[in-house]
């Protein structure tokens, strides 16, 4: 990848980007207008995935199949998508720590990870998707916690609870939509159909306070980050590998308005807890509470060997569980020169000139 040209843009008119409903700074990008603006200044449209009518278009935001797409988010998908044999690339990745609890009732014996021993817990099973990330996320979340109290799978009885599939639709407007993503686990912890369930993010701080559930252990809060390791630790910045290799100047500018967004993050808390507030469907609250005080801080896209290492930690863990169909090589996923281009591009800049905050 040596040519990073501007003449191979102009064979491009239109792109495509999805991120999940957590903290990116994609979202954050998004929001004030500027990674639309970084594209429109060459005539090209940068359009929004998950407002497409079509299904098959919405669901690249898991398979990636869609050409010219860039996608921050849960690492899980990401990684079933490459194991699967789509061609992509990883550009960048974000960790922003969050709430990771394992919750019971709030009159329940069950008060430490050791008294998970013998107890049912629930893992969602949406058997429509095409990677069931949330099953695998409540699982890593579990075996996590146990491993902490010296205990494994043939401790515990899992019990699988069926859960909707989940609509990627996106929604215009500035009215917080509180998500209902936990709605399947909460109930049957409610009806006493399991002990134990796994939430994350603002949308389970506002569960655990809504319902009074005993909070048996926080993943997230535990010292070390490989511990801590699931879909949204580390985040995935991936995009189509035709991408990368013929129109690298492109990605580029992606990135570099990431950094960009992120540099303004840091003097804007206030800004960036309402727009995750929106992304996530959590109150504001609950944003503070599930990614810390300094969220601001922490939007910046990096390669950092820490971070890759429980990027590769995790797929191992998919493939032990049978999440992913075969192995690949982390490091030959990644490519690294965009992101170092970018990030001495952008912080020689102020500002994005269309900045008006």
């Amino acid at each position: 990848m040596s040519n990073y040209s501007e003449t191979a843009k102009t064979a491009i008119t239109e792109l495509w980007y999805t991120r999940c409903p957590v903290p990116t700074v994609s979202g954050l990008a998004l929001d004030l207008g500027w990674l639309n603006q970084t594209f429109a200044k060459d005539g090209i449209a940068f359009k929004s995935l998950r407002a497409s009518e079509e299904r098959s278009v919405r669901e690249s935001h898991y398979d990636h199949t869609l050409k010219g797409l860039f996608r921050e988010g849960g690492n899980i998908p990401a990684i079933w998508a490459k194991s699967t044999g789509k061609d992509t690339r990883v550009i960048g990745l974000t960790w922003v720590d969050e709430y990771q609890a394992i919750l019971t009732l709030p009159n329940s014996e069950i008060n430490q990870p050791a008294d998970l021993a013998g107890r049912k817990l629930g893992l969602p099973r949406r058997i429509e998707s095409q990677i069931d990330f949330s099953r695998a996320m409540a699982l890593r979340g579990f075996l996590s916690t146990l491993s902490l109290a010296d205990l494994n799978e043939t401790d515990v009885n899992f019990v699988d609870i069926n859960a909707q599939q989940t609509d990627l639709r996106e929604i215009a407007g500035t009215t917080v939509r509180r998500s209902n993503f936990y709605y399947a686990e909460v109930a049957a912890l409610l009806r006493g159909e399991v002990d134990a369930i796994y939430v994350k993010g603002a949308p389970g701080v506002d569960l655990t306070v809504e319902h009074g559930f005993k909070v048996v252990f926080d993943l997230g809060a535990h010292p070390d980050p490989l511990v801590r390791v699931n879909n949204g630790t580390p985040r995935t910045i991936t995009v189509n590998a035709d991408l990368v290799e013929q129109h690298p100047d492109l990605v580029v500018q992606y990135l570099a308005c990431l950094f960009q967004t992120s540099k303004w993050a840091e003097t804007h808390a206030e800004e960036v807890v309402r727009i995750v507030s929106q992304e996530t469907g959590g109150g504001e609250a609950a944003v503070r509470k599930a990614y810390g005080s300094k969220l601001h801080q922490r939007l910046q896209p990096a390669l950092s060997e820490e971070w890759i290492a429980g990027l590769k930690l995790h797929k191992d863990f998919l493939l032990k569980w049978g999440f992913i169909p075969t192995d690949f090589d982390i490091d030959a996923w990644i490519v690294r020169e965009p992101l170092a281009i970018a990030q001495k591009l952008a912080f020689n800049l102020q500002e994005p000139a269309f900045a008006q905050l």
